[in-house]
């Protein structure tokens, strides 16, 4: 297999269409905009400029590109599990890593039929891409830009926004997406983290609000 067949297989795993169920998931976002604390695109970008550098992204970038270099995987779950609290985004980060893993064994069965998934959805698609032969920090880079894409397109569903605006959002956090891959190739295990306090007490509200989209 050549670099671009695994470039097409990244690609192919990291897409927002892949069916792994992501898009039902809006792990505390749906209940800061039903609260009017996220209301324009600016307050989008202030909120996942956050999740890069003080949330998500001190937690899952590091365990998929720790699980794509082979690390114990079941000490990375077992720290994603602690480094989320709240069950909502907990059990979507599992849930999604067991759809993501079932939908890629039915596509690339001759590279993933003889191994045990991870448990977590990072460490299930660090795993997967290197499987799939996707170098490290390519595979880190599609999982960090496919969380953020499908944040902005979630946005779309609640907001006010429209898609190009929501676009614009993604294109002006590069700077903070690639130091976010790159703090995430530097990681070892003791270095994943998560300080996002108002986020989590947001998930642990979010199943009980009157009318949602999403699961969590």
């Amino acid at each position: 297999m050549n670099d671009t067949q695994a470039l097409l297989r990244l690609l192919h795993l990291a897409d927002s269409a892949f069916p792994a169920g992501a898009y039902a998931f809006s792990d505390g976002l749906e209940t800061l905009v039903q609260r009017g604390e996220i209301k324009t695109a600016a307050d989008l970008h202030a909120f996942l400029r956050g999740q890069l550098q003080q949330g998500w992204g001190l937690c899952d970038p590091p365990a998929c590109a720790l699980s794509w270099a082979g690390q114990d995987l079941q000490q990375l779950d077992e720290l994603l599990d602690l480094l989320k609290p709240v069950s909502g985004p907990r059990n979507a980060s599992m849930r999604t890593g067991r759809n993501l893993h079932r939908a890629a064994l039915k596509l690339w069965p001759e590279h993933l039929s003889d191994f045990s998934p991870a448990r977590h959805q990072a460490t299930v698609f660090g795993q997967i891409a290197a499987r799939l032969g996707a170098s490290q920090h390519p595979a880190v880079t599609a999982f960090v830009s496919g969380w953020l894409l499908g944040r902005a397109t979630s946005a779309t569903r609640m907001m006010k926004l429209g898609g190009l605006d929501a676009q614009r959002v993604v294109s002006r956090l590069e700077t903070e997406a690639a130091a976010c891959v790159s703090r995430a190739l530097e990681a070892t295990p003791i270095d994943l983290c998560s300080f996002a306090p108002v986020l989590e007490v947001a998930a642990a509200e979010q199943p009980g609000l009157e009318v949602r989209l999403f699961q969590s």
